[in-house]
């Protein structure tokens, strides 16, 4: 399965969305995914300071606030969206780490997707650099939130050249051992991923890899 974090960012998350439209799902038809969306990411260096990990504050990310018209299309292309926090927060930091801030997070993000995308037939959140602490597995559970994971394919190392992806992704694969298909996490805003992601896919196909459709029913 496909997933993507961090848009929407034009420029980037449409080519994503361009490429998708030409990857084939084993049933024949073009593959649907799963976007987790920022609500509005930070645009300010001490705003991001507050709430980026401290490696990232220099990177741009994406926001249903400022382009909703992407998000609205991710939609409207029959792809599910999931909640990424309004500001990509780094719950290492112990401020973000409390179940007020989480709470905020999430519920913030609830009130600016709500009038772009309407309500969420389903809901699923994925936490920003996938950590996973225990106060957001039970603030999530509360607010009755599915949290979906993933493993990542290194599209943000730095240096991670495409071929090193290409190998990465591919051992992820061959050692999956879970009974349920392997979450994918790429990020739409990394060029690797919004200039190569067909290459990457098809090359995966090629090996014999089967692509599938987002489900969270089956995770």
């Amino acid at each position: 399965m496909l997933t993507f974090d961090d848009g929407p960012l034009p420029g980037r998350t449409d080519r994503v969305l361009d490429m998708l439209a030409t990857l084939k799902a084993v049933d024949g038809t073009p593959v649907k995914a799963g976007f987790f969306l920022l609500g509005d990411a930070p645009d300010r260096f001490w705003q991001r300071r507050h709430d980026y990990a401290p490696y990232e504050v220099w990177n741009n990310k994406g926001s249903i606030a400022k382009y909703p018209d992407i998000a609205r299309r991710i939609q409207r292309e029959g792809h599910i969206i999931g909640n990424h926090s309004t500001h990509h927060v780094w719950l290492h930091w112990p401020w973000q780490n409390s179940q007020k801030a989480i709470t905020a997070e999430l519920t913030q993000w609830e009130a600016l997707a709500l009038p772009v995308l309407g309500e969420q037939k389903v809901r699923l959140f994925r936490p920003p650099y996938l950590v996973l602490t225990n106060k957001l597995r039970a603030t999530a559970q509360q607010m009755d939130y599915q949290i979906v994971m993933g493993s990542s394919t290194g599209d943000t190392t730095p240096f991670l050249t495409l071929t090193m992806i290409k190998a990465k992704t591919a051992a992820l694969l061959r050692n999956w051992d879970k009974p349920y298909p392997c979450v994918l996490v790429f990020h739409d805003i990394r060029p690797a991923t919004y200039e190569h992601l067909d290459e990457i896919v098809s090359s995966l196909q090629q090996k014999g890899f089967q692509l599938v459709h987002f489900d969270p029913a089956r995770l």
